[in-house]
């Protein structure tokens, strides 16, 4: 990142700093859209009412309550909606998933990286037009000179009774990989070469530059290689040997993606990012860092952090003609076998860069995963790229 650059986005985090000790001091609660409120603590009827009943006329929030919920690069919050009479006619929702970035530390994660822009983006104008399981947005607001943000969604886990996937909790068997694969391409044979990237989703960066701008923004060589110590147990005995040169190679992998067909990414489709349906089927969420980029990206990342490594090494094979079947009937190309498994094999860098730099984060960063998650996913993904020679593949 040039200098310039830096000085932005050092004077963006100052902002957003003395933003977040005013709210401290004003405690602002909101009661219109024309100001977002900075946490789940400052919502208001009013102002649930301008973003949940628009449309409805006659119905209005009549309180909030808080439910569950967990902390990362965002807060989340399960939110109990009640509504006046007018409400049963209308079908709005009494159960909302709530995501906002309350904290210093969750806006300099998001803000910069334009992470939950590109979430807004993705509910806004992609979800509506492409045939999978993913939660629906109500009402989505960023503010990127302060920071704030609040997102208002489907709570699947009532409106379908899902599980959210966990890779040391739940067991992902053949039929849900299936689903998994099938979800994925869906996604990008929708939006394979599409004219869309010049046009309503110029903004949309590609893997490369992302992960550049996030190398300079954050220490993320640095903290990749402290994640990579905090790991090594867990990694097979010929990865080891990679300490120095998982950073670049990861970077080769994203350069590689520039000369070929692009679709858009996921490009964070780890585990914990799916829920389980009760029948069977797979739904994906959190698209706060969607992208261009190569499929292999999100095909690789998404089994090597959802299967077993036995599972993986017995149905990998199957499941990427499965995938190359899929992404033809929804508008991809034909891709040979051969021409896939190559792909698929100088790939799955990205995720494991993401799950080092997640272990190894600083205390002032976020605790965005616990650690027995991280190092579940960091040993299934090692052994993917031992078993599948990726180093060597990318000089092919």
């Amino acid at each position: 990142m040039s200098s310039d650059s830096k000085l932005k986005v050092a004077s963006q985090l100052a902002r957003i700093g003395a933003h977040v000790l005013n709210e401290r001091v004003r405690r602002p609660r909101p009661t219109s859209l024309a100001e977002i409120p900075p946490s789940v603590e400052a919502l208001t009827p009013e102002w649930l009412t301008a973003a949940l009943c628009k449309g409805y006329p006659g119905a209005w929030v009549t309180a909030v309550t808080t439910d569950s919920g967990s902390e990362g690069s965002t807060t989340r919050r399960v939110l109990r909606i009640d509504y006046n009479e007018v409400d049963r006619a209308a079908g709005l929702p009494t159960s909302v998933f709530c995501k906002s970035t309350p904290k210093f530390t969750s806006r300099a994660v998001t803000v910069p990286a334009r992470a939950l822009e590109y979430e807004a983006l993705f509910y806004d104008r992609i979800r509506p037009g492409i045939d999978i399981e993913a939660p629906i947005g109500y009402y989505l607001a960023v503010d990127n000179r302060s920071g704030r943000s609040m997102f208002l969604m489907e709570d699947v886990a009532t409106t379908k009774g899902v599980t959210f996937g966990d890779p040391t909790k739940h067991y992902i068997d053949r039929n849900r990989a299936e689903s998994i694969v099938t979800t994925l391409a869906m996604l990008h044979g929708t939006l394979w070469e599409t004219p869309r990237f010049d046009g309503d989703l110029a903004t949309v960066k590609d893997t490369e530059r992302w992960q550049a701008d996030v190398n300079g923004m954050i220490a993320f060589r640095k903290r990749s290689v402290i994640g990579f110590d905090r790991a090594e147990e867990v990694f097979p005995d010929e990865f080891r040997r990679h300490r120095e040169d998982v950073f670049d190679t990861a970077m080769t992998s994203l350069a590689l993606q520039k000369s070929a067909p692009t679709t858009l990414v996921h490009s964070d489709v780890h585990s914990r990012n799916w829920y389980l349906l009760p029948g069977g089927g797979m739904g994906l969420y959190d698209w706060q860092i969607i992208c261009r980029g190569s499929w292999a990206m999100d095909v690789a990342y998404a089994l090597s952090s959802a299967l077993t490594v036995d599972d993986r090494r017995a149905w990998e094979r199957e499941l990427i003609a499965f995938y190359a079947d899929r992404l033809h009937a929804a508008g991809g190309p034909s891709l040979s076998f051969e021409e896939a498994w190559l792909t698929y094999r100088q790939q799955p860098f990205h995720g494991l860069l993401f799950w080092l730099y997640t272990i190894g984060a600083g205390r002032l960063q976020p605790a965005m995963q616990p650690d027995d998650v991280s190092l579940t996913n960091l040993e299934r993904m090692t052994n993917m790229i031992v078993d599948l020679d990726s180093f060597a593949a990318l000089r092919q």
